[in-house]
């Protein structure tokens, strides 16, 4: 990690139920991933963009299972897929996703610059 890179963002606590099931995979050559499409309300929508916007080109802290477990990657672009599955508490269907995800301490360190 560069010196000079931005101090990793957590997670906002209000989207942690986005992650739930969340998986982390590897593709061909290795590379771990997470990928998920949630479907959301007009507020979740709102907070993930403003999140999205806040963290690009920055590392994400990602507590996929508990609150001690800790992984660290990129966020992509949020893409919309279309109609939520339920369109009484929903506005769209969502893939959130992170690329070069990597293992963590969960420890904030001061940054360097």
């Amino acid at each position: 990690m560069p010196l000079t890179q931005a101090p990793i963002v957590e997670w906002p606590p209000e989207l942690r139920h986005l992650l739930d099931g969340a998986s982390i995979a590897a593709n061909a050559e290795g590379r771990r991933y997470c990928r998920l499409d949630v479907d959301v309300d007009d507020e979740t929508l709102l907070l993930i963009h403003e999140f999205e916007a806040r963290v690009r080109h920055r590392q994400v802290r990602l507590r996929p299972h508990s609150e001690t477990e800790c992984v660290v990657g990129e966020m992509n672009p949020v893409i919309g897929l279309g109609a939520p599955a339920d369109p009484t508490r929903h506005i769209g269907r969502i893939r959130i996703s992170f690329h070069d995800i990597q293992g963590d301490d969960c420890i904030d360190r001061p940054s360097r610059g």
